[in-house]
This record gives structure tokens, sequence and C-alpha cells, in this order.
């Protein structure tokens, strides 16, 4: 087996590194590491992984003991690189947490001459006022959701998704002439302790950090359709100590939010009720999830179960009320997450009456992604088989879209920007 101290030797051999990539999924419950590889524009994965956080380790979603935590992921990457020969150096961390915040802000310029070419400069200046009004937002709604009155606000991924000239859709608006620019920038943005953490880790386990990025954001990428695309989606992972929530909506990504329950709450419910021990209790939520207990059994812990999964649905519901902002919500809900496999979840998302407290046009269909509508991740292990395999499948596909993001000319103005604003 390898073992830390090897990893240090390892890990900048070769031609390859730019190549290989670990996607470090670190859950309330689980660890999930994959060593992926690229392959043109796809991504292979070579490596998969699945450890038990230690309980204390992890609470919400939010790092709670570094050095645990550490251990942990050590151990997982150690089963993923074993199972390839592969240590990659390059590293995508998952974020997520209630206080991790994604939306999407606007702005529209109006242009004093719009026979005009645009040229860079403008360009720049318009971002900046974009990244300036969205760090605004960020700090103002922390602060109001904490109860401080200053809270240190850390961007953690910031992607252009539409520019509109005179109404018009382009990919770059370099030369093009017009009355009106508008340019829209989704901001991930946390607060700077939870982001410090996964900096440390990473740094402990020597890995270059080529990215962090919101779970909700990367999974909605990785399994968003060109129809999703087209017609809205809504994107719900219910992970053990958070339920994560992403909007397409208008042809891009809108929002990501996160609530603190998840798994974790159906586990503590069984233990208290039966009077078991937390593992047993998982145990037997994990049985009852595959339709593996017996029926006198289900019934039991059926009656202990199914408040506590109305009451997550009433959290989707309120969290997707504020998203919407009173416009059309998309009719197409696709879900991700351990705790979304338990019956009892999907019975109470069928049974909302979700045209009635939320603006649907009718009644949203739920669908249940599995790790096949990954679209540009491939799965050369047979390890990746449900649910909860997505998140990490997301991530890696934040990891082998980077480099040719990287190379787009607008994403390089946009580190200019953040650059000079010293984001």
């Amino acid at each position: 087996m390898i073992k830390f101290k090897d990893r240090i030797k390892r890990l900048r051999r070769g031609a390859d590194y730019e190549n290989y990539y670990t996607a470090l999924d670190i859950g309330t419950e689980y660890i999930k590491a994959l060593v992926v590889k690229r392959e043109g524009r796809n991504g292979m994965v070579l490596g998969a992984s699945r450890q038990r956080q230690e309980y204390a380790d992890m609470q919400a979603g939010v790092p709670s003991d570094i050095q645990g935590i550490i251990d942990s992921c050590d151990r997982a990457m150690s089963q993923a690189e074993d199972m390839c020969d592969t240590i990659p150096g390059q590293a995508v961390i998952g974020i997520a947490g209630e206080l991790v915040k994604g939306f999407s802000t606007s702005v529209t310029v109006p242009r004093a001459d719009p026979n005009l070419k645009i040229n860079e400069v403008e360009l720049i200046q318009t971002l900046q006022l974009v990244q300036k009004r969205a760090l605004r937002e960020a700090g103002h709604s922390m602060s109001l959701e904490l109860g401080v009155p200053d809270v240190n606000v850390k961007l953690i991924n910031s992607a252009i998704t539409s520019v509109r000239i005179d109404g018009f859709a382009v990919n770059n608006p370099i030369d093009f002439q017009g009355k009106q620019m508008v340019i829209t920038v989704f901001n991930t943005f946390a607060p700077l302790t939870h982001v410090g953490a996964l900096q440390t880790i990473a740094s402990e386990l020597d890995l270059e950090l080529i990215a962090t990025v919101a779970e909700p954001y990367a999974m909605a990428r990785c399994a968003a359709t060109d129809e999703v695309y087209d017609f809205g989606g809504i994107f719900i992972d219910i992970g053990g100590g958070t339920t994560d929530i992403a909007l397409i909506r208008n042809g891009g990504i809108e929002g990501t939010r996160m609530f603190p329950l998840g798994g974790r709450v159906f586990t503590k419910k069984l233990a208290s009720r039966f009077g078991i021990s937390f593992n047993d209790a998982e145990a037997v939520k994990l049985r009852h999830s595959k339709g593996e207990l017996p029926p006198d059994q289900v019934e039991k812990v059926h009656a202990v179960l199914a408040r506590d999964a109305e009451v997550l649905v009433e959290g989707v519901a309120i969290t997707l009320q504020e998203m919407a902002k009173g416009d059309r919500l998309p009719t197409a809900i696709y879900l991700a997450g351990g705790g979304s496999a338990l019956p009892e979840v999907k019975d109470q998302l069928n049974a909302f009456s979700w045209g009635d407290k939320l603006p649907f046009a009718r009644t949203p269909t739920i669908h249940l992604l599995r790790p096949v509508d990954i679209r540009g991740i491939y799965d050369s292990t047979g390890l990746l088989l449900d649910q909860q395999d997505i998140t990490p499948m997301g991530l890696a596909f934040h990891a082998i879209q980077q480099q040719s993001e990287d190379q787009a000319p607008l994403f390089g103005l946009m580190r200019k920007v953040l650059k000079a604003m010293k984001v």
C-alpha cells in the first residue's frame, strides 16, 4: 500500500502530470476520492474509494477537525491510488455547507457610442462592476445570516455565463458594436475560515489545489444536458450533513443554496428510537434504502423516518421559494446523494403540493441521477454505481474542463480582473 510519505516522493513524477487529477469530495459521512485521467475532452476514472469519516470531524458539511479529515483523506486517496498505481499531484476539492453561496449577477451597461467596437478595457471595467456588486451582495447576505456586521468572504469560483449585445448572445464581445452590453457572471462565495481549512487540508496532503468548487454547482454542470440548459432544471443533492440545491434557468446556472439537513438526521433518529449505536443505525438506514429489511422492520423504520423526510422536503420547498424570486421554476427535478435513496424522501417529494406552493407551471417530475447520466466522465473501475457517486464525478468533470476553460479568452480577462481587485 502507498504510504503518505511515499506520495510526497512520487507526486511530481512523470510527463503526464497535467493530465491526472484527484477529485476529493469531503462529505459529512464519507470522503470519496477519485483518480481521473484526462483523455481529450473527457475524463477516465482509474481509481475510486469511499472512506467513512469520524463522527466529529465534519458538522453540516463544514470541517471541525482538520487533522482528522486529513488522516481520512489520506486513507481514501491511498486506496484509489493503489487501484491504478497512479498518484496525481493536482486536485479539485468540493466545498459545501450552509454559508456557501452561489448566485448570478448581471450588469447592464449602456454604451455612449454604439458604433465604437467593444475593446478589452471596456470589458474589464464592466466585469469589475459585476464582481464588486456580487462581493457586496455576498458579504451582506452572510452578515445577516451570522448576525455579525463584518464577515470575511472569499470568492471560490467565478464563471461568465452570458454576454449579450443588444439582446444577442455572443461568446466573446470584443470587437462587437451595439447600444447595450449585458454581462452575467456566476460566483460562489464562502467564509474565509471554511476555505482556509480546505486549503490547509490540500497543503498537508501535498496536493496542488487547482480549484475549490461548490458541490451543487459541480453536480449540475456535469449532469445538465443541452435540453436542461434550454428548459431548466433543479438539482438536489441530499448528503450526510446538508442538502444542496442548484437551479438552472434561462440557459445557465442561476444559483446554488444549501441547508443543514441531511442523512445524518435520519440516522440519529433511528439510533434514538431503537436504542442502538450510530453505526448500527446507519447500517439499518442503508439496508432500508436498498430494500433489504424484513417487512416487519420496514414498517417500524418507516414510522420513524417519515416525519423527518417531510421536514427535509419542506426545507427544499422553502429554499426553492427563495431561489425562484417570483419567476417560474423549471419542472424537472434531479436527485443525487445517499439520502435520495430513502423511500420516505422519494415519497414525500412525489406527494408534495409543488404547484400550489411554488411557481411551477405544472407538477414537476422527479428523476434519480445515476453515474451513467454524467457526461464526459467514464468509469473504468466498475465501482461508481449509485447516486452517492454523482458529486465526486461532478468534481472530476470540473477538473477536466478546467484546462480548456483556462485557455478561453474571457477566462483570462476575468482572472486579470480578480487579480486587480485582489479577490
